[in-house]
């Protein structure tokens, strides 16, 4: 599992393709394990009952639409994007694993820098889109990547000793962010069209109040386990020279939800499972970094 969540990272902001193998492949392990083992890993019961009311939720939404077939397809499609949360959850095994996921991760994004750059002077306008297919969809990849770079700077074990290639792809990738970002926000718009781009009214649209609810109500949990990761954090480091794992989970939780207000960058398929795998990670790693300093059994 550990080389399937390697192979996700490196191809998070390349390739859906690549990233639906990993999650076919990351399922059959599963399962291989359930059969020959008799036993699944200790997983966070709490946020898999979480996710276990969202997905009941949505199916009731799913029950009162008006085409219920299709809705129930969506909500089989949005479990899939949800899984790569519990890969993290229920198989990273050391924080130096999660260093050189981490690493996979940066390669992938910086590849996608690349290919922004190369568009950037290639083309005739200052719309790059990366390896996505459009430009919102690249800027809201980066709004996930810069708190990673920063995470990856302020850490002082293993292969993030070094400081200098995270600081690069971290002053890289805030200057594409805002290349990408002056070009939506040049573009002429109203509130109306505001509205009808916001991820919340979008899943309001399709998913009606109950769909609405469930979201913010499994969204706001995985904040509220955040904020209690980073306070349990803060009170065994107080040093300059480290970063939080729930800190920096939590400003990439707000940072897509802000952008989800003006758009639905969430609801597309790469962005969502990247979300899903960096907060599983995040989580699973704020809980090692815990146990080493004795503070849960």
């Amino acid at each position: 599992m550990y080389l399937v969540m390697m192979l996700f990272a490196l191809t998070s902001n390349l390739s859906i393709a690549a990233t639906s193998v990993c999650i076919v492949l990351g399922a059959i392990l599963v399962i291989a394990q359930r059969i020959c083992t008799g036993s699944l890993p200790d997983m966070d019961k709490g946020l898999v009952k979480m996710v276990g009311i969202y997905c009941v939720l949505q199916i009731v939404a799913a029950l009162m639409a008006p085409d219920v077939p299709k809705s129930l397809e969506e909500v089989w499609g949005t479990v899939y994007r949800i899984s790569p949360l519990f890969m993290g959850l229920g198989y990273l095994q050391t924080r130096r694993r999660m260093a050189w996921i981490l690493v996979a991760f940066a390669v992938s994004v910086f590849v996608g820098d690349a290919m922004g750059a190369y568009q950037l002077i290639a083309w005739d306008d200052f719309s790059p889109t990366g390896a996505s297919n459009q430009s919102a969809f690249y800027a809201t990849h980066l709004l996930m990547a810069l708190p990673i770079f920063y995470l990856m700077c302020r850490q002082d074990e293993g292969v993030l000793a070094k400081k200098t290639v995270p600081g690069f792809l971290l002053v890289f990738s805030l200057l594409m962010y805002g290349v990408v970002s002056w070009g939506d926000w040049s573009m002429p718009t109203s509130l109306d069209m505001v509205w009808k781009q916001s991820s919340f009214s979008k899943i309001l649209l399709e998913t009606g109040p109950v769909g609405l609810f469930s979201f913010l109500l499994l969204q706001g949990y995985i904040l509220y386990r955040l904020v209690r990761l980073y306070q349990a954090e803060k009170s065994i480091s107080h040093s300059v020279n480290t970063a939080s794992y729930g800190m920096i989970g939590i400003w990439i939780l707000a940072g897509i939800h802000l952008e989800g207000m003006l758009e639905s960058s969430i609801l597309q398929v790469s962005i969502m499972r990247e979300y899903w795998l960096l907060m599983g990670l995040l989580l699973a790693a704020g809980k090692m970094k815990l146990l080493e300093a004795g503070k849960i059994e």
